[in-house]
Order: structure tokens, then C-alpha cells, then sequence
């Protein structure tokens, strides 16, 4: 069976590394072909085509990357719009395609007009609210009527999506009922995959493993290192984790904390409005690859994973706890953030904090020794079966079954 699968995110930046190509991967070992077609930056296609191409030599996939069009507006998406309907049109003259899997919302459109030409199946891989989501980065005011209109009519159209697709795949439970409102559709054909992590990617910390890290990063030994990882953005909160931060020090002197982000930038701007200059010597910062973040993660005691609770957010699942779950990293985390709080209960995970009041925040570091004693082998094996990267790609492969 030949699938066309469609993503706006690049493979090579950041997130389609640990979070497309792992998974494509895992669902090419059972199909006869997989062609990608994804947009990509110029500078990552510079400096990483050649050896993505040769790595994707290893398995079933063709790989159609397009460049990404960078600014112009509303112009350069419906350029780049075009040209997706296009490249998928060609691909489905040449190929025999069953199933046409779009990542996200913005492909979306391009899987329905693949499935009315050529009667594959169409599967929505929805990632979140994503409509939502533009409401609460501040893209979408709906307080000006253009805002409302772009708003109304971008949602008339995610339920067409919605109702013709042939399977939905949402992140979380929490967010089938509101699925199931926004496009009349059945329970049945919705399938809740997370974001997993490749358990084999973020081997388990040890003292070793730890002690090196620390010693790369200039961290003490004996410190107790607060962590952060991924991209930095209104909705990460990143004022409650600086005050998490700076509560804790003033309690634990050899508090330090890691942030690892590709935002270094933004990041150093911030910390100048958060942070006293004598703070500044205990935070380290980190831009990495998706390689050197295992050799990064041995360094923290706990991952502090803050988003705002917001509607959109119940369809929200963090590829951060997954990935310090398989490195033995327990979390702190706020509630009403999609599945977290569950999932973080019933592994007995870390710790959930339900209110971030400075209450709340101080009743959490008084309880940091016990928070850090939950990670370990025991917190890596015991969540590996609901966040690793098997599960998604048997969970996957049991929606290709089911349509084909």
C-alpha cells in the first residue's frame, strides 16, 4: 500500500526530527511505499538534505521536500498552499495511493481534494486546536471583526474536514467530545495517539551520564538543577517557571536551572525582566539538535512543564514529558493542559500543581526531594508503554488496517 503523507512542518527543523520522522519512519516497515511531502526551510535544506536523504535510503519513503516561503503574509502561505496541491496532485498521477494522511491543519484541505480525485481514505492527523491555538499566541484577535470573520470561516471549513475525513487523530482524550461537537462525527473513527518519545533516542540517566553533562555545562555536581526544554512562546508560561526558579534558590542555594531551546535569543531577553543579576550565573542555556539533547537531559533532577490552561490546550500533549519520562526525568506540570494531569498521576510521574499561586509553587519546593525520587528506571519502563514510540507506530498502523 503506497500513503501520501503531507506535513507544513519541515523535517529537518526540530519538531519534525522527534515528532514526523520517527513516526514515518515506524509506518513505512509496514507499507510498501510512504511519500512525504513537507516544507523546508533554505538554511536547514542547505546543510541537511544530502544526509536525510541518504538516512531515508534505509527505508520505504520518497521524500518530495518544497521550500518554505518565508514572510510575504497571507501571499507566501497561499503560495506555498498552491504548490502542495499541486506536488500532490503529480504524486497521485505516479503513484496508486490508498491513504493520503495530512498532519495538522494547513495540508488538510490538500488530503480532502486527493481523496475526491483519487477515493483513498483520508485520515486528519488533527495535532490540536490548532484555530484555537492561533487565539491564544495573540495571531487572532477577536475583538476586530476581520479577526472574527478569518475566524468563523476557518472553522466552517475545519468541520468539512472534519465530517469527510475517514479517520480523526487527535493527541488527547480530553479533546474527543469537543472533536466529536465540532464535526458531527462518530467516537468510532477517532484514534487518541500522544506525543511519544523513541525511548531508544533518550537512553536512562545514570550517575555518569549525569556527573559528564554537568561538568560540559559548567553545572556543579551537587547541584539541583531545575529544567526546561523547547521552544520559548507566551503560552510556556516562562514568568511562572523564572518564579519557580527564584522561590527555589532562596530555599535550595544550589539550585541551578538548564533551559534547552533553539530560542536563545528571545530567552536572554526575557531573563533580563525576570531575573537579578546574581541569579544569572546559575542559569544555563542550551540551543541543541535533537541528537544533543540526551547528552543534555542527564543534567536536570526535575522538568518543569508550564503551559496555559487554556481551551485550546486540552488538545495540547507535551513531547517534553515523554521524552524525560524515557530518561528517568520526573515533571512538574499545571493542570488543565490536555491528558497531563492523568497521565502523570497514574504513572505517579512527578507532581501536578492546580493552581500556580505563590502557595502553591512554595508547597511544590518543599516537596522537591520527594518530586526527584520518583524518576528513575522504574518511572522510564512503567511509562514506556503509553509514551513510547511503539505505541504510535502500532497505533498507526491499526488506523491504515481498519481503512484499507
Amino acid at each position: 500500500m503506497t500513503v501520501l503523507y503531507i506535513t507544513y512542518d519541515g523535517l529537518l527543523d526540530p519538531l519534525g526530527s522527534s515528532q514526523i520522522l520517527p513516526y514515518v519512519k515506524g509506518i513505512s516497515k509496514h507499507q510498501d511505499k510512504v511519500v512525504i511531502v513537507s516544507f523546508e526551510k533554505v538554511k536547514q535544506l542547505l546543510h541537511g538534505k544530502d544526509a536525510l536523504l541518504l538516512d531515508l535510503h534505509n527505508y520505504s519513503i520518497e521524500w518530495k521536500p518544497l521550500r518554505f516561503t518565508k514572510g510575504l503574509g497571507f501571499i507566501g502561505k497561499s503560495w506555498d498552499l498552491s504548490r502542495m496541491y499541486m506536488t500532490a496532485f503529480i504524486i497521485s498521477c505516479k503513484h496508486n495511493i490508498k491513504v493520503v494522511h495530512t498532519r495538522g491543519h494547513p495540508p488538510a484541505p490538500v488530503g480532502l481534494f486527493i481523496k475526491h480525485i483519487t477515493k483513498a481514505k483520508f485520515i486528519f492527523d488533527l495535532r490540536g486546536l490548532w484555530l484555537d491555538e492561533r487565539i491564544d499566541k495573540g495571531s487572532w484577535d477577536l475583538n476586530r471583526f476581520s479577526h472574527r470573520l478569518q475566524y468563523r470561516f476557518c472553522k466552517s471549513i475545519e468541520r468539512k474536514l472534519l465530517i469527510q475525513s475517514d479517520h480523526v487523530v487527535v493527541l488527547t482524550n480530553k479533546v474527543v467530545d469537543e472533536v466529536m461537537k465540532l464535526g458531527a462525527i462518530k467516537k468510532s473513527i477517532i484514534t487518541v495517539i500522544p506525543c511519544c518519545a523513541d525511548y531508544d533516542h533518550f537512553p536512562l540517566i545514570n550517575e555518569t551520564k549525569k556527573r559528564d553533562s554537568r561538568i560540559s555545562l559548567g553545572i556543579p555536581n551537587n547541584a539541583f538543577v531545575l529544567g526546561y526544554l523547547g521552544s520559548v512562546g507566551k503560552m510556556y508560561m516562562l514568568d511562572m517557571f523564572f518564579q519557580l526558579f527564584v522561590m527555589t534558590t532562596k530555599i535550595r542555594t544550589n539550585c541551578h536551572t538548564l533551559l534547552i531551546t533553539p530560542d536563545t535569543d528571545r530567552l536572554t531577553q526575557l531573563m533580563d525582566r525576570y531575573l537579578t543579576h546574581d541569579l544569572l550565573e546559575r542559569v544555563h542555556i542550551k540551543s541543541a539538535t535533537r541528537d544533543q539533547v540526551p547528552t543534555l537531559l542527564p543534567a536536570i533532577d526535575i522538568m518543569v512543564s508550564f503551559i496555559s490552561p487554556t481551551y485550546a490546550r486540552m488538545g495540547a500533549s507535551p513531547t517534553k514529558m515523554a521524552e524525560s519520562f524515557a530518561s528517568g526525568i520526573p515533571v512538574v506540570a499545571n493542570s488543565g493542559v490536555g491528558d497531563v494531569q492523568e497521565i502523570v498521576d497514574q504513572l505517579d510521574g512527578g507532581w501536578i500543581v492546580d493552581s500556580l499561586s505563590k502557595n502553591r509553587l512554595m508547597e511544590t519546593i518543599e516537596n522537591l526531594d520527594i518530586i526527584s525520587a520518583k524518576g528513575g528506571k522504574r518511572l522510564r519502563n512503567i511509562s514506556r508503554p503509553i509514551l513510547g514510540l511503539d505505541l504510535a507506530a502500532k497505533s498507526y498502523r491499526s488506523v491504515y488496517e481498519k481503512l484499507v
